[in-house]
């Protein structure tokens, strides 16, 4: 199933299943609507830690992750990469330099997918951008691992988004919201549970 615009990924042209083989090539030949369009990196940043889960599901004897659900949280990937809102970073004689708020969402992603037993399905950031006294809300939606404590990894997903976002973005937030949505577990005989 492909999943894009219609001109594709960020306007690239190329669509959901062109990104994963040019993955799977290890990025050869170089190909330079892709590695230019920051919309298709995102997309092959959040392709590669699936891979990566799915690999280490492999290598505990597990079954590989199940199609459908890969398929929603790429499909998810692919809406929550695209620029959406622009927030300002700082106006510097002329030049306003912003962040957006799917670089934003992307960084969220990325960092609750290098959390152990956590893979984010998605994320939305709800609130005016520009109201300073209310700040924004974060919503992030998580699959745990199966044997995981599910508080614990909600909790840690909040204190590393809270971190991530200090650290590189000048939003307030009102409040970091984490669901854990869905547990990934694989039973002895290497079947989904």
């Amino acid at each position: 199933m492909s999943i894009m615009d219609d001109d594709g990924i960020g306007g690239s042209g190329y669509t959901l299943d062109d990104l994963s083989d040019y993955l799977d090539r290890g990025r050869m030949p170089a190909i330079p609507e892709i590695d230019a369009n920051p919309e298709c990196q995102a997309v092959l940043d959040s392709l590669a830690r699936m891979s990566a889960v799915s690999k280490e599901l492999v290598d505990a004897e597990a079954a590989e992750v199940e199609a459908s659900w890969f398929d929603a949280v790429m499909r998810e990937v692919t809406r929550e990469v695209r620029a959406g809102r622009d927030i300002p970073l700082a106006d510097d004689e002329g030049a306003r330099l912003v962040i957006t708020e799917g670089a934003i969402r992307a960084m969220v992603r990325e960092t609750g997918d290098a959390l152990p037993g956590v893979i984010v399905e998605r994320t939305r950031i709800v609130g005016d951008l520009d109201d300073a006294e209310e700040g924004v809300r974060v919503e992030v939606a998580i699959s745990v691992a199966y044997g995981q404590r599910m508080q614990r990894a909600a909790d840690h997903m909040r204190r590393a988004t809270a971190d991530a976002l200090a650290t590189h973005t000048p939003l307030r937030i009102a409040s970091i919201d984490v669901t854990v949505d869905s547990l990934h577990s694989f039973d002895a005989e290497g079947g989904e549970r």
